[in-house]
């Protein structure tokens, strides 16, 4: 690349990087390089991988079946990343780890498949708690018996892949999302195998990397949070002891949005402010990925929930105790116990009144917040200024303002 080209690129990067549509230009730019849906787990992916420039980056599980398409996903972000900010590991020896120095520190670590396959993935998980790994070797030099230190630093941030279920230690040090398993997933997905997708050419990829190398400059930058901040935690649901650990990620995401949309503001970068645009802008991508890791235990009822939302969205109506026998391996009788059975524990709600000879209809009752609804909050607040953001996914424009 010339020095022409480079000048471009970067103007074209400090242009993505002001621009307040960033998260939603980051989605086309995704599309036109082969991603089809998954806009919310894209963003959540890309704030995983800038948040290796904070002290303490936030970890990620990407969970689905085979063909699901989890690595694809993943490998569309790693495209935009510069080489030297992510290593990828299919295996590893036992030792490995503890001879890498410094060349993990502020990396994204890829590990494909979190299983056994992958050999000793241990000391990652050490990596991410301690931000360090120490061994000491001792053998022969000139006659003496001596031990050498080796250490491997961090932080990192952990991208892993995985079709099952985990030890629940490894799950709470991350957070978790699912690929979209749904048949109109999949009937978006081999629709798109006939249009023809150029990808992002060379220039947009090295444009999306020198974003990635902007955002480097901000290693070190005090990022700090305003006082009204306690107020989300005053809302916060706290109903399960794992909040302790996730609310925490919550936060340390806040951070990685207000470094990305510093580039919009015209105030000094020696020190960062999350602003009440940081926290909604982070809502909007995280809320949900929240509450999905806090319902990974889910039992039987949250499961026909789960059932009875995906088929209301398929139907685009209520679901009848028929359209629920219609999933495999659920007979009539079985579909109005488990109808009976949510209902009871509230998951799911009846839609129309009880007559004689009428269907039951249901819908699913929507999972509790973790972080308090934004527009809520701010007429809480009583903030005096007026806050305008563009959703990170739909790019539509949303006004936060306090009720006279």
């Amino acid at each position: 690349m010339n020095r022409s080209e480079r000048r471009k690129v970067e103007r074209n990067a400090k242009k993505l990087l002001q621009s307040p549509r960033f998260f939603h230009q980051l989605l086309r730019a995704l599309r036109k390089d082969g991603l089809v849906g998954e806009e919310q787990n894209a963003l959540v992916v890309f704030i995983v991988q800038v948040s290796r420039l904070l002290p303490r980056p936030l970890n990620l599980l990407v969970k689905g079946k085979s063909s699901a398409g989890k690595n694809f996903l993943v490998k569309r972000l790693l495209r935009l990343l510069p080489r030297h900010a992510f290593a990828e590991i299919t295996s590893t020896s036992e030792t490995a780890w503890n001879y890498l120095g410094s060349r993990l520190r502020h990396t994204v670590v890829y590990l494909q498949e979190h299983n056994e396959a992958a050999g000793n993935i241990h000391p990652l998980r050490q990596l991410i708690s301690e931000e360090k790994l120490i061994r000491r070797v001792t053998g022969w030099s000139g006659g003496k018996r001596t031990t050498k230190k080796h250490v491997a630093y961090g932080p990192v941030a952990s991208i892993s892949t995985t079709t099952k279920q985990l030890q629940i230690d490894d799950e709470t040090r991350n957070i978790s999302i699912s690929i979209n398993e749904t048949p109109e997933q999949t009937r978006k997905i081999v629709k798109s195998y006939v249009r023809e997708s150029k990808g992002l050419n060379r220039m947009e990829l090295m444009t999306w990397r020198t974003v990635h190398r902007l955002l480097e400059k901000r290693i070190g930058v005090e990022i700090i949070f305003p006082e009204w901040f306690d107020k989300v935690a005053d809302r916060l649901f706290i109903d399960d002891l794992r909040v302790r650990r996730y609310y925490p990620a919550f936060i340390e995401a806040c951070r990685t949005v207000s470094v990305v949309r510093s580039f919009q503001s015209k105030e000094s970068s020696a020190r960062i402010t999350v602003d009440f645009a940081d926290f909604a802008m982070t809502t909007l991508i995280f809320d949900q990925v929240f509450v999905g890791s806090l319902r990974l235990r889910k039992g039987v009822n949250e499961s026909t929930r789960d059932l009875v939302a995906r088929l209301s969205l398929q139907k685009k109506r209520p679901v009848s105790a028929k359209d629920v026998s219609h999933a495999p391996g659920v007979s009539m009788d079985r579909a109005y116990r488990m109808l009976r059975s949510a209902e009871s524990a509230g998951v799911i709600t009846r839609t129309n009144e009880p007559e004689k000879r009428n269907r039951k209809l249901f819908l699913a009752v929507p999972p509790p917040r973790f972080i308090p609804d934004p527009k809520r909050l701010f007429r809480k607040l009583h903030l005096k200024e007026t806050v305008r953001i563009f959703h990170p996914i739909t790019g539509e424009q949303i006004v936060y303002r306090s009720e006279k």
